[in-house]
């Protein structure tokens, strides 16, 4: 096992990783013309009662969603934002460093962040669930006798969607790339049939009609807005996975494929219901011709299982990053790529999201329900997203205040627009995803917490490494030949099983080698800046090691070379790691107590250090010690 780093594949053929991104990235954004036209349409006016000028002001509402929010928010300025190619809202919160003390204003940008990752890991359930969701309901226009098997079969293939996740994000993205490219030429070319039928759909363009919609219906614009911001909610999934494949892959495969595309499906949409109202019941499905409808219902199918891998990729990345920054318990991580050491599968979490996921299709049953609940985490989500890009470009881009002001300005005003309009769900299904996120946040917090109530704890019962020292072995102290190796939470002090092996046992040993893991604000270290070897007297050693918070952690591989340049041989070192059992309070008095009891089954059930760091089974020995918080 050694630690990857990203490299790319030689001999690759053109296009390929454009490919690749239409498969992982932009599934989730591809599959809104599912649902997304019909949600506004039914939001404006029901089944009937819309006009040709409320049709135009939603193609225009949407068009310009696409075109500032995503076009111009995620790829043009946000997927900038980079921290060393690594997107997602905690690469934001570590280009600010506010997970190191944060008070003041800090404290409430790194709430921001926290929120918004908590909401984008909610959305993980929603997004399958109303992606394939909506597909499967072709059948009520495809195979009317079969509608009652929607239910039971979108549970069947978002099994599949999930269980398919150990392939990994690399085969994945090859297998879906072509299948969704397949889509995005689907949607543009039935939506240019459409198109031609009604070609006066085209002034919707004109941004006015989308204010002129707003106004004439003052007491819908919420609903409207709601509906609208359905045809962009996979533009955080941009910037998830922005280290999956870099900015520039992604901005191509968006702007000559996947916007396009999306924009002629939607105008075809709009010019299907100006010449047959009654297409407003599936304006997606009624827009293909006949002969087609099977094919496309399949096709879709396929599409949705794509949206939902868009997702759930980025929910691998954003909790791997929230792991080793300390705000979720340590989980197994597999990498499934030996090119790419972002490509990874958490098995806990797949099937944490696929129970959760099943349990929503079954309780909604159709996408119109599940779509009063959609849309809410993914608003809040980008609120956070804007809120910490401003403050990075005032700290990292000098741009003047005039610029600056205005970007904040527009930024917010899109945002904060779609983010009270589906505040307006959460009495009809939209308390779900802040339920979740709710969740997820008090976890975040729980564990921060525990770790920091942790180190207090620990320091109250060890003492300064080099006090330690300088008071030598005591007298009558048995020596083991054998070099040991421990695991410390803080370098500068004795790790407590180093301590208790002296104290408690009488035990020394002939070399001692004090290994800390730290965790650096960047996605990736450099192999020359991982190893810092101190020699603190001819019996002690310590080794700082540092990995970038996207990175592979395997301690062995690291440490094995700085242990033969200090004429140590590795293969005859023990490992000694001390493994808190963690004693909550009696009573819960308060919340302190709560998270405290939060934290306790958490750490029960977290990966162990031995697996975590890669550390040999065979010469491992895990030394357990309570800890009451």
């Amino acid at each position: 096992m050694s630690v990857r780093t990203p490299q790319k594949k030689a001999g690759k053929l053109p296009f390929t990783a454009e490919l690749a991104a239409l498969g992982v990235v932009f599934g989730d954004i591809g599959t809104s013309p599912l649902y997304a036209f019909r949600q506004g349409l039914l939001a404006v006016g029901g089944e009937a009662n819309f006009t040709t000028f409320d049709v135009l002001g939603l193609l225009s509402l949407v068009t310009w969603a696409i075109i500032l929010s995503v076009t111009i928010k995620y790829v043009m300025l946000v997927l900038r934002a980079d921290n060393d190619g690594e997107g997602g809202i905690l690469a934001l919160v570590t280009l600010l460093d506010l997970q190191r003390s944060a008070v003041g204003k800090r404290l409430l940008l790194l709430i921001a962040g926290l929120v918004g990752a908590a909401m984008l890991i909610g959305d993980g359930v929603l997004t399958p669930a109303i992606s394939v969701l909506s597909a499967i309901e072709g059948l009520e226009v495809v195979a009317p006798a079969l509608d009652h098997w929607i239910v039971a079969v979108t549970v069947l293939v978002i099994i599949g969607v999930f269980l398919s996740q150990q392939a990994g994000t690399e085969k994945i993205g090859a297998f879906y790339g072509p299948i969704m490219l397949l889509w995005f030429v689907t949607l543009g070319a039935i939506g240019i049939h459409g198109i031609i039928r009604a070609p006066e759909v085209l002034v919707a363009v004109d941004p006015r009609h989308g204010a002129m919609l707003l106004i004439d219906h003052p007491w819908l614009a919420g609903a409207v807005l709601g509906a609208t911001f359905l045809a962009i909610t996979g533009g955080e999934a941009l910037y998830a996975d922005l280290g999956h494949f870099g900015r520039p892959v992604i901005t191509r495969a968006w702007l000559f494929v996947a916007m396009p595309c999306l924009l002629l499906n939607y105008y075809g949409q709009g010019a299907i219901v100006l010449v047959d109202r009654t297409a407003v019941r599936n304006p997606f499905y009624d827009l293909s011709p006949d002969i087609i409808d099977v094919p496309l219902l399949f096709l879709a199918a396929a599409a949705t299982i794509i949206a939902s891998q868009a997702i759930i990729t980025g929910v691998f990345s954003l909790a791997k990053q929230a792991v080793e920054l300390g705000y979720l318990p340590p989980m197994r991580i597999r990498y499934t790529s030996e090119h790419n050491d972002q490509h990874i599968y958490i098995g806990r979490l797949n099937w944490l999201l696929a129970l959760t996921c099943i349990g929503v299709v079954i309780s909604f049953g159709s996408s119109d329900r599940l779509a009063s609940a959609y849309g809410i985490a993914v608003a809040m989500a980008m609120v956070a997203t804007t809120i910490l890009f401003v403050a990075y470009v005032r700290r990292s881009w000098n741009w003047p205040l005039p610029a600056l002001i205005g970007l904040a300005g527009g930024l917010a005003v899109i945002d904060f627009s779609f983010a009270a309009a589906n505040l307006t769900k959460l009495h009809d299904g939209g308390w779900l995803p802040v339920i979740i996120a709710g969740v997820v946040l008090v976890v975040m917090v729980s564990w921060r917490r525990g770790l920091e109530a942790l180190v207090v704890q620990q320091r109250r019962f060890t003492e300064p490494l080099d006090e330690f020292i300088a008071r030598g072995k005591p007298a009558g102290c048995a020596t083991s030949p054998r070099t040991a190796i421990f695991l410390s939470r803080a370098g500068a002090m004795t790790p407590v099983a180093l301590g208790r092996l002296s104290s408690l046992l009488n035990v020394s040993f002939d070399k001692v080698v004090i290994v800390s893991v730290w965790i650096a604000s960047r996605p990736r270290v450099s192999v020359d800046d991982r190893v810092r070897v101190t020699a603190l007297d001819p019996n002690h050693v310590r080794v700082d090691l540092r990995f970038g918070y996207m990175q592979q952690i395997d301690v062995p591989a690291v440490l094995d070379p700085a242990l033969h340049a200090q004429g140590v041989d590795p293969d005859e070192s023990v490992y000694l790691i001390g493994h808190e059992r963690i004693v909550p309070p009696d009573e819960i008095r308060s919340v302190r107590d709560v998270l405290a009891h939060i934290f306790a089954f958490l750490a029960r059930n977290a990966e162990r250090s031995v697996d975590r760091f890669g550390l040999p089974r065979p010469r491992t020995i895990e030394i357990g010690y309570p800890v009451r918080l």
